[in-house]
């Protein structure tokens, strides 16, 4: 084992602990800040994997690699995203958000309505691709792939799975709004 498989495998450990408390915590729903970590793997991991390649020839195996890679990632992220457990956020009766003043990041919170967590199921979908993942870093590593092994291929298949999740549950949500939408209307109509 080389010292970058082994910086790859402590990546995913890290990777591991940090998701795993945020699949068991509920978290706002932040919006367009929601896609700001999957866009900045995606760019950070390109930008590696191009560095990776060091002047190399991609090879068939390595155009492998990242298509195997990516698909799981996305398909687990869809799963983890229509899974996810979603609710209103309680706020007390009469509770006006107001963003002004803070920061970005801040405001957003101020502002969510609704909250997300995938619990035990999420987790342990996150456990699947995390042990499906380093499976395939060694597969990938007998088989000479130099995109398989990287750090870069690490994150951009993090970015995969992060941005299909926030895909799906951006989508439920926006069908809660509506739904609460209707409900409200219909509820007035009936009064």
């Amino acid at each position: 084992m080389n010292l970058s498989l082994l910086s790859n495998v402590l990546l995913i450990l890290v990777a591991v602990g940090v998701i795993a408390v945020r699949q068991m915590t509920w978290r706002p729903v932040l919006g367009g800040r929601d896609w700001m970590f999957p866009g900045l793997a995606a760019v950070v991991g390109a930008a590696l994997l191009l560095q990776s390649l060091n002047g190399r020839a991609l090879g068939v195996i390595d155009v492998v690699a990242f298509l195997v890679e990516v698909a799981i990632a996305l398909g687990v992220g869809l799963g983890m995203g229509a899974i996810a457990h979603v609710r209103p956020i309680a706020r007390p009766t009469g509770y006006a958000a107001d963003a002004s003043g803070l920061s970005g990041k801040a405001a957003a919170r101020a502002l969510a309505e609704f909250e997300t967590r995938t619990g035990a199921w999420g987790l342990a979908l996150w456990v699947v691709l995390i042990g499906v993942r380093v499976g395939l870093t060694f597969a990938f590593e007998s088989l000479g792939s130099h995109l398989g092994v990287s750090t870069g291929m690490i994150l951009l298949a993090l970015a995969a799975n992060r941005a299909a999740r926030t895909l799906v549950l951006h989508n439920r949500v926006e069908g809660l709004r509506r739904t609460g939408a209707q409900s409200a209307s219909a509820r007035i109509m009936v009064s």
